[in-house]
C-alpha cells in the first residue's frame, strides 16, 4: 500500500548544486555553510509546490502479464470540498512551517554563547526595515520599521488565489484562512508571490539580536521615540546589508492615487515569481512600491 502526494520539486537541487555551489566552494565548511549560494540552493531548491490532492493506492491485483498500473482513488483534492480544501491548506502550513524550521536550525541557529547579558533565545522573528544598505550603521527612521513576531509566509495567500478568486479580499471578504485581515490600499507580498499579513509597526524600542544567515550576528539597538516621534537604530557590528537575509525578499504595495478599491495582487505578473536573492520586488499594476530590507531576529532583551 502506498500514499502518494501530488508535490513537486520546482528546480532540480542537484543541478543548482552542481553549477553554482561546488565551482565556487573554496574548501572552507564554514564559508560554504553561510554562502549566499548555498542558501539560495536551500530556498529555491527543496522549495515546493503546494499538495494539491492525496491519493491512496490499491495494490497490483494485476495478471502477471498486465501491463496496466495499479488502481488509486483520490481520496481529497483541493478542488473538491471546503473540507478537503481546508485540510490540505492545513499540511502545507504544516510542510512550510518544518521546512522554514530546518532552514532556520540549519543557517541562522549559530549564536554567540553566551548571550549578551539580559537577553534571552526566541524563535525567530523578523524585522522589515528602510535604510541605506551597504553604508548604514545607525540613523533615525525606526519608526518605519515593522516587525513580524511568526512567520507570516507560510499563513500567507499566494498571488494566483487572487486571481483565481476575484472576491477574494473584497467585499467583506478580508479575513484570510489563517486568520489575518488583508488591506487592499496597504498590502505585502514577499519572494515566493505569497500575500502576507502586515507586521506591527513600530518596532518596540529595546535591543535585539539580528542576523542575515550570514557572518554578522550581532546587536541592534532601537531607541524610544524623540519629541518629534522618531526612532534612532545601530547594530553594534556590520552594516544594514551584513544582517540583511538576502532570499528573503518583501515589499509593501499602495494603490496609486485614484486606484484605491481598483488594484489587487492579481494585477501582478506571477512569472515574476520567486525573486532573486538580494533583488527588488516585482511591480503591481497600477501600486506604487516600497521595498524592505529583512532582518532575522534571534534573541532578544528579557
Amino acid at each position: 500500500k502506498k500514499w502518494r502526494l501530488s508535490r513537486r520539486y520546482s528546480v532540480s537541487t542537484a543541478e543548482f548544486w552542481a553549477t553554482a555551489i561546488i565551482p565556487h566552494h573554496d574548501g572552507d565548511l564554514d564559508s560554504l555553510r553561510h554562502h549566499s549560494l548555498l542558501q539560495s540552493s536551500v530556498c529555491y531548491g527543496i522549495q515546493f509546490a503546494p499538495i494539491t490532492s492525496i491519493q491512496y493506492t490499491h495494490p497490483a491485483i494485476t495478471s502477471v502479464t498486465s501491463a496496466e498500473p495499479r488502481a488509486s482513488t483520490t481520496l481529497f483534492n483541493s478542488n473538491n470540498s471546503n473540507n478537503d480544501v481546508n485540510l490540505l491548506q492545513q499540511m502545507n502550513n504544516a510542510l512550510d512551517t518544518t521546512y522554514a524550521t530546518l532552514i532556520d536550525l540549519l543557517f541562522y541557529g549559530k549564536l554567540p554563547s553566551p548571550l549578551p547579558s539580559g537577553m534571552r533565545r526566541v524563535p525567530t522573528q523578523f524585522i522589515a526595515a528602510l535604510g541605506n544598505p551597504t553604508s548604514s550603521s545607525s540613523d533615525a527612521g525606526a519608526e518605519q520599521w515593522g516587525i513580524w513576531r511568526v512567520d507570516p509566509g507560510p499563513r500567507g495567500v499566494y498571488v494566483q488565489d487572487f486571481r483565481r478568486n476575484p472576491s477574494l479580499g473584497k467585499n467583506g471578504n478580508s479575513k484570510m484562512k489563517a486568520g489575518w485581515e488583508f488591506d487592499p490600499n496597504d498590502f505585502w507580498i514577499e519572494e515566493f508571490g505569497r500575500v502576507m499579513e502586515k507586521p506591527d509597526f513600530p518596532v518596540s524600542p529595546g535591543r535585539y539580536m539580528v542576523t542575515g544567515g550570514r557572518k554578522v550576528t550581532t546587536l541592534l539597538t532601537v531607541d524610544p521615540p524623540d519629541g518629534r516621534g522618531r526612532q534612532a537604530w545601530r547594530l553594534e557590528e556590520g552594516t544594514l546589508y551584513d544582517v540583511t537575509h538576502l532570499p528573503c525578499r518583501s515589499a509593501r504595495y499602495f494603490p496609486k492615487p485614484g486606484q484605491e478599491g481598483k488594484r489587487s495582487p492579481a494585477d501582478s505578473n506571477w512569472n515574476d515569481f520567486p525573486v532573486r536573492p538580494g533583488a527588488d520586488m516585482p511591480s503591481v499594476k497600477g501600486c506604487d512600491k516600497q521595498d524592505y530590507a529583512v532582518l532575522f531576529v534571534v534573541a532578544v532583551e528579557k
